[in-house]
């Protein structure tokens, strides 16, 4: 079932439509929809984030692309499950997305957590990836309790500093004093996605794939808005960043990196601009024109 509601709760600066599609549990996920043609590209955020966090770099893409954006389950506008986090069942939302919205195959790209549900979708689904677009999303999940113990929490500690917790759990989205929302998600099932969170492993990804990075040590505001990192923080976002791209580049063949300087892991808000360059150079090179990558769509 694909219903279509139109986005009249928030003001937003994109053209856009809203559809809640349901999964096979009976809960609603909400999917924005910016509109194009051509293959579909698809964002996918990070943890604690949703669909609208694209917002600054959708219309880069609208003219070559059908650009939609998934926001999985507790998170901003869509339902939370009672049980079952796991990566492969957020996998299989997707693919229950796609399917709904009569969408053969796609170009994917992940912010953050969403580096997991890549890796599934082209381990698994191959036939779905036409290409996979890590952004900030290659860690190594070796090192993410070392780096939480020293790396303010995203989603409590921006709550905490902005003192908005009942509309938060009200309606889920919090606004900044401009009048712009901030996007978030069910504080009371996070942990469950990190503890549900499969082993990440690149080999047998058959689709070609970038990892974009920050570079930890140029990171000036944490997460934007949550002050400078601890020496002790940096050298965990060292850990988690470069082994995790180091692992990327020995599993997957053929594997492409990029780093945008003066950035942090927020790039998405904080470098838009750099990112989108980076993204549009990348499927130029890998998929020649829009027309190579259409012919089978």
């Amino acid at each position: 079932m694909l219903n279509t509601a139109n986005a009249s709760e928030w003001v937003d600066t994109t053209q856009h439509k809203i559809h809640y599609v349901e999964m096979d549990d009976n809960i609603k996920l909400e999917v924005v929809d910016w509109g194009g043609k051509g293959t579909p590209l698809v964002f996918l955020a990070g943890l604690a984030l949703n669909a609208h966090t694209f917002d600054p770099l959708v219309s880069s893409f609208v003219d070559s692309y059908r650009v939609i954006g998934m926001t999985r389950v507790g998170h901003g506008n869509s339902e939370s499950r009672n049980e079952n986090y796991s990566t492969a069942r957020l996998t299989k939302d997707i693919i229950t997305i796609l399917d709904k919205m009569n969408i053969e195959n796609a170009i994917f790209a992940g912010h953050s957590f969403a580096g997991g549900e890549l890796n599934h979708l082209g381990r698994h689904f191959p036939e779905r990836v036409k290409g996979l677009i890590y952004i900030d999303a290659i860690q190594d999940l070796n090192y993410m309790d070392s780096h939480l113990a020293v790396c303010p929490d995203l989603g409590y500690a921006t709550i905490d500093i902005l003192k908005y917790q009942d509309n938060f759990y009200n309606t889920q989205r919090v606004k900044n004093p401009d009048g712009s929302y901030l996007p978030y998600a069910d504080l009371s099932v996070l942990g469950r996605f990190l503890t549900e969170e499969e082993e990440r492993h690149y080999s047998g990804i058959e689709a070609p794939a970038i990892a974009i990075s920050h570079i930890p040590e140029q990171t000036k505001d944490f997460f934007i808005g949550l002050g400078n990192p601890t020496q002790k923080c940096f050298e965990e976002m060292n850990k988690l960043t470069y082994l995790g791209i180091a692992s990327f580049i020995k599993d997957k063949q053929n594997a492409d990196v990029a780093a945008i300087q003066n950035s942090q892991h927020m790039m998405h808000m904080a470098t838009p601009e750099k990112l989108v360059m980076v993204m549009k150079n990348w499927l130029a090179r890998t998929f020649a024109t829009n027309k190579e990558i259409n012919k089978d769509t």
